[in-house]
């Protein structure tokens, strides 16, 4: 029987390569040959023993690929944008393609199926039982019936097609900013609107990317890697604020200084860091908006004075992965921004160097890994 190899994570802090049977495909499924897939955070999160997973789990879950094998019924079964499908066409998948459809929010609130707690996540779910492959830092992702499959439009690259899923999570932190969507009278983000993004990792950079193509004025990042600051340059940033080499007090001044001393009008914090959270809340103009993207994770919290935000009459928003139609729209953005978005890919390597790839992401130069299995 062929084999497939995947990088499987055994337990926190243990990932190695591992042999699985090549699955056959269900009458509603498909099998997916992975062409890129890139490394996440939450990947580094996972390695380091700060989820609760059901081990052991195939990591990855920013991927493209090309369907080698697909059911009869897949087309009939599957959430398709673009399809039909057939062999050979160049994917994506939303990871948490799987809403339960019974839920309470499922039932109520069927426009945000990423709140549906029992929704099951590519990257995040147990491979211990077969077919295994639910994760794409492997060979091969086996893609069950009512996940929800977007066919690349013409002309956009497998590599570039791997960061739909980051940009995803970007533009609908900025898409919570817009709402209720008067800009002309100072309630939620336009056209022309001054913007901060606080951390300026991969989402951060995402996140000033997407703000520049939805038509923002001033746009401020805020990092303490030059690095980054550079690429937010390229992403759209018009101004930049190292972090580590002003206080909070002289940075709150300059941010103020280009804003006509009220702030920006969003706010947006993809640090992950609370503290961040705090001093977002100082920046933001009285009555903006103030988007949290940053904490997937748990770090902690901050103290912070609820007079604040009843002074300032600000709106604070969570935003928490994305419902599945935001593909859409990231992949046309990948499709048709001149922006250099790929550039973001610092590091490419093979399986068999996953660990490395894991470790270093986030430090130094690295901004993104991307994986060629």
């Amino acid at each position: 029987m062929p084999t497939v190899q995947a990088a499987t994570m055994l337990q926190p802090g243990e990932i190695a390569l591992r042999e699985y049977p090549k699955p056959e495909v269900a009458e509603d499924a498909l099998l997916l040959k992975v062409a890129a897939v890139g490394v996440c955070g939450s990947d580094k999160h996972m390695f380091h023993g700060r989820m609760t997973l059901a081990w052991p789990v195939i990591p990855g879950h920013e991927f493209s690929g090309v369907v080698e094998a697909i059911g009869p019924r897949a087309n009939a079964a599957m959430k398709i944008v673009g399809g039909p499908l057939r062999e050979g066409d160049a994917v994506t998948v939303v990871p948490g393609s799987q809403a339960c459809g019974k839920c309470w929010y499922c039932v109520h609130v069927p426009h945000r199926p990423q709140l549906c707690p029992n929704r099951t996540v590519f990257g995040f779910r147990s491979s211990a039982e077969p077919p295994h492959l639910y994760g794409a830092f492997s060979e091969y992702v086996y893609v069950p019936g009512s996940s929800f499959v977007l066919k690349l439009p013409q002309g956009l690259s497998l590599e570039r097609a791997a960061l739909a899923e980051p940009l995803a999570v970007a533009m609908r932190a900025a898409a919570r900013a817009m709402a209720p969507g008067l800009p002309w009278a100072g309630e939620g983000f336009g056209v022309g609107s001054r913007c901060a993004v606080m951390g300026v990792g991969p989402i951060g950079l995402l996140a000033v990317a997407a703000l520049r193509t939805m038509g923002a004025g001033e746009i401020i990042a805020l990092d303490m890697s030059e690095e980054r600051l550079a690429f937010s340059r390229k992403f759209g940033a018009t101004r930049i604020v190292n972090i580590g080499k002003l206080s909070e007090a002289q940075r709150k001044e300059q941010v103020l200084g280009w804003t006509d001393g009220v702030g920006p009008d969003v706010v947006i914090e993809a640090a992950g860091v609370p503290a961040a959270f705090a001093e977002g809340l100082e920046l933001v103009r009285r009555g903006g908006r103030l988007v949290e993207v940053g904490h997937y994770g748990d770090p902690g919290g901050v103290e912070i004075h609820p007079h604040r935000v009843c002074h300032k009459d600000v709106d604070i928003l969570g935003s928490w992965a994305y419902p599945q139609v935001q593909f859409e729209p990231a992949l046309d953005m990948l499709l048709r921004s001149p922006l250099p978005l790929d550039e973001m890919f610092t590091h490419r390597m093979g399986l068999a160097q996953v660990q490395a790839g894991i470790e270093i992401t986030g430090t130094g130069d690295c901004l993104k890994v991307l994986l060629k299995p």
